[in-house]
Protein backbone atom coordinates (compact mmCIF):
# COMPACT_ATOMS: atom_id res chain seq x y z
CA UNK A 1 0.00 0.00 0.00
CA UNK A 2 2.81 2.63 0.76
CA UNK A 3 4.14 1.76 -3.15
CA UNK A 4 1.02 2.65 -4.42
CA UNK A 5 0.77 6.06 -2.28
CA UNK A 6 4.52 6.72 -2.96
CA UNK A 7 4.26 6.41 -6.81
CA UNK A 8 0.68 8.72 -6.85
CA UNK A 9 2.28 11.42 -5.20
CA UNK A 10 5.25 11.22 -7.48
CA UNK A 11 3.42 11.22 -10.46
CA UNK A 12 1.07 14.19 -9.28
CA UNK A 13 4.43 15.85 -8.31
CA UNK A 14 5.99 15.48 -11.74
CA UNK A 15 2.44 16.68 -13.51
CA UNK A 16 2.82 19.61 -11.23
CA UNK A 17 5.96 20.48 -11.73
CA UNK A 18 5.69 19.84 -15.94
CA UNK A 19 2.72 21.96 -16.20
CA UNK A 20 4.23 24.87 -14.48
CA UNK A 21 6.80 24.56 -16.99
CA UNK A 22 4.52 24.24 -20.02
CA UNK A 23 2.98 27.33 -18.51
CA UNK A 24 6.26 28.92 -18.63
CA UNK A 25 6.56 28.03 -22.34
CA UNK A 26 3.10 29.63 -23.45
CA UNK A 27 3.92 32.55 -21.48
CA UNK A 28 7.05 33.64 -23.46
CA UNK A 29 7.05 31.20 -26.57
CA UNK A 30 9.98 32.77 -28.13
CA UNK A 31 11.76 31.15 -25.15
CA UNK A 32 11.99 27.66 -26.19
CA UNK A 33 12.15 28.43 -30.01
CA UNK A 34 14.02 31.25 -30.59
CA UNK A 35 14.68 32.58 -34.03
CA UNK A 36 14.01 29.96 -35.96
CA UNK A 37 10.52 30.63 -37.82
CA UNK A 38 10.99 34.27 -37.84
CA UNK A 39 11.81 36.29 -40.69
CA UNK A 40 14.91 38.95 -40.50
CA UNK A 41 15.85 40.83 -43.29
CA UNK A 42 18.43 42.96 -40.70
CA UNK A 43 20.88 40.29 -39.61
CA UNK A 44 22.96 38.37 -41.96
CA UNK A 45 21.56 34.94 -43.18
CA UNK A 46 25.32 33.27 -44.08
CA UNK A 47 28.11 33.29 -41.82
CA UNK A 48 31.77 31.74 -41.33
CA UNK A 49 31.71 29.32 -38.68
CA UNK A 50 28.39 27.75 -39.30
CA UNK A 51 27.27 23.91 -38.44
CA UNK A 52 24.11 23.21 -40.34
CA UNK A 53 21.87 20.10 -40.47
CA UNK A 54 20.51 18.95 -43.66
CA UNK A 55 17.22 17.26 -43.78
CA UNK A 56 15.82 16.31 -47.30
CA UNK A 57 14.00 14.29 -49.40
CA UNK A 58 16.04 12.43 -52.50
CA UNK A 59 15.23 10.78 -55.72
CA UNK A 60 18.48 8.92 -57.21
CA UNK A 61 18.33 6.96 -60.92
CA UNK A 62 21.10 4.62 -62.96
CA UNK A 63 22.75 6.90 -65.58
CA UNK A 64 24.38 5.82 -68.25
CA UNK A 65 27.07 8.98 -69.12
CA UNK A 66 27.04 12.36 -67.65
CA UNK A 67 25.85 13.61 -71.53
CA UNK A 68 22.83 11.55 -70.49
CA UNK A 69 21.96 13.96 -67.32
CA UNK A 70 19.09 15.86 -69.45
CA UNK A 71 17.04 13.31 -70.55
CA UNK A 72 16.92 11.83 -66.91
CA UNK A 73 12.85 12.13 -65.74
CA UNK A 74 11.48 11.47 -62.42
CA UNK A 75 8.36 9.43 -63.68
CA UNK A 76 8.04 6.12 -64.24
CA UNK A 77 9.89 3.48 -62.55
CA UNK A 78 13.52 4.48 -62.94
CA UNK A 79 14.78 6.16 -60.32
CA UNK A 80 13.99 5.67 -56.14
CA UNK A 81 13.02 8.03 -53.49
CA UNK A 82 14.27 8.26 -50.56
CA UNK A 83 15.48 10.26 -47.79
CA UNK A 84 18.98 12.34 -47.02
CA UNK A 85 20.36 13.08 -44.07
CA UNK A 86 23.97 15.76 -43.54
CA UNK A 87 25.80 18.00 -41.91
CA UNK A 88 27.78 20.97 -43.42
CA UNK A 89 30.42 23.01 -41.79
CA UNK A 90 31.59 27.01 -43.24
CA UNK A 91 34.55 27.76 -42.81
CA UNK A 92 34.18 31.07 -44.21
CA UNK A 93 30.50 32.76 -45.69
CA UNK A 94 31.73 31.05 -48.92
CA UNK A 95 33.82 28.03 -48.26
CA UNK A 96 32.81 25.01 -46.17
CA UNK A 97 32.87 21.20 -46.33
CA UNK A 98 29.71 18.19 -45.90
CA UNK A 99 28.95 15.18 -45.39
CA UNK A 100 25.59 13.50 -46.23
CA UNK A 101 24.01 9.76 -46.46
CA UNK A 102 21.52 8.52 -48.64
CA UNK A 103 18.87 6.15 -48.10
CA UNK A 104 16.89 4.88 -50.80
CA UNK A 105 13.48 2.68 -50.55
CA UNK A 106 15.12 0.23 -52.40
CA UNK A 107 14.85 -3.05 -50.70
CA UNK A 108 18.52 -2.91 -49.45
CA UNK A 109 20.64 -1.85 -47.17
CA UNK A 110 19.37 1.10 -45.14
CA UNK A 111 22.26 3.31 -45.79
CA UNK A 112 22.80 3.17 -49.69
CA UNK A 113 25.83 5.75 -49.82
CA UNK A 114 28.09 8.26 -48.05
CA UNK A 115 29.08 11.69 -49.37
CA UNK A 116 31.75 14.15 -48.59
CA UNK A 117 32.00 17.28 -50.13
CA UNK A 118 33.68 21.12 -50.66
CA UNK A 119 31.00 23.39 -50.91
CA UNK A 120 31.56 26.84 -52.51
CA UNK A 121 28.68 28.92 -51.69
CA UNK A 122 27.97 32.64 -52.89
CA UNK A 123 25.57 34.49 -51.25
CA UNK A 124 23.22 37.19 -52.38
CA UNK A 125 22.92 39.37 -49.83
CA UNK A 126 19.83 40.70 -48.49
CA UNK A 127 18.04 38.26 -51.22
CA UNK A 128 18.46 35.26 -48.74
CA UNK A 129 19.77 33.47 -51.71
CA UNK A 130 22.51 31.58 -52.22
CA UNK A 131 23.69 29.55 -54.81
CA UNK A 132 26.43 26.60 -54.35
CA UNK A 133 28.68 24.32 -56.62
CA UNK A 134 30.22 21.11 -54.86
CA UNK A 135 32.00 18.23 -55.29
CA UNK A 136 34.04 15.50 -53.69
CA UNK A 137 33.56 11.26 -53.37
CA UNK A 138 32.51 8.51 -51.41
CA UNK A 139 31.28 5.07 -50.54
CA UNK A 140 28.51 3.14 -52.11
CA UNK A 141 26.78 0.61 -49.88
CA UNK A 142 24.06 -0.57 -52.20
CA UNK A 143 24.07 -1.90 -54.78
CA UNK A 144 27.57 -2.71 -54.39
CA UNK A 145 30.60 -1.45 -52.60
CA UNK A 146 32.43 0.87 -54.41
CA UNK A 147 34.22 4.26 -54.17
CA UNK A 148 32.33 7.36 -56.26
CA UNK A 149 33.13 10.76 -57.16
CA UNK A 150 30.44 13.63 -57.51
CA UNK A 151 30.18 17.04 -58.45
CA UNK A 152 26.71 19.11 -58.28
CA UNK A 153 25.07 22.77 -57.90
CA UNK A 154 22.23 23.91 -55.94
CA UNK A 155 20.64 26.53 -54.71
CA UNK A 156 19.55 27.61 -50.68
CA UNK A 157 16.72 30.26 -49.58
CA UNK A 158 17.33 31.39 -45.97
CA UNK A 159 14.33 32.85 -44.52
CA UNK A 160 16.86 34.05 -41.06
CA UNK A 161 20.43 33.53 -40.26
CA UNK A 162 18.87 29.33 -38.50
CA UNK A 163 16.28 28.22 -40.92
CA UNK A 164 16.78 27.85 -44.77
CA UNK A 165 15.63 25.61 -47.45
CA UNK A 166 17.37 24.10 -50.55
CA UNK A 167 17.92 21.88 -53.77
CA UNK A 168 20.37 20.51 -55.42
CA UNK A 169 21.25 17.93 -58.03
CA UNK A 170 24.58 15.90 -58.33
CA UNK A 171 25.88 13.29 -60.94
CA UNK A 172 27.91 10.33 -59.37
CA UNK A 173 30.21 8.59 -61.02
CA UNK A 174 30.53 5.40 -60.05
CA UNK A 175 33.61 2.74 -59.88
CA UNK A 176 32.25 -0.34 -60.93
CA UNK A 177 28.35 -0.20 -61.36
CA UNK A 178 25.99 2.46 -63.09
CA UNK A 179 26.44 6.61 -62.56
CA UNK A 180 23.88 7.96 -60.73
CA UNK A 181 22.02 10.76 -60.88
CA UNK A 182 21.29 12.26 -57.20
CA UNK A 183 18.73 15.23 -56.67
CA UNK A 184 17.44 16.53 -52.97
CA UNK A 185 15.17 19.11 -51.72
CA UNK A 186 14.61 19.88 -48.25
CA UNK A 187 15.10 21.81 -44.95
CA UNK A 188 18.61 22.96 -43.63
CA UNK A 189 19.05 24.60 -39.75
CA UNK A 190 21.90 26.39 -39.49
CA UNK A 191 23.61 26.57 -35.77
Amino acid sequence: MKLKTVITVATAWMLTAGMAKAVHIWEDPGAWSGDIFKYDTTTPKYTANELSLDLSGSYIAAEGEFHDVLKTSIRGNRGTWGGNAGLDYFFTRMLGVGGDINMSANGGRFIDQALGSVILRFPLDPTGLAPYIMGGGGRSFDPSWEWLGHAGAGLEYRFNPVTGIFADARFIWADHSDNRLLLRAGLRLAF
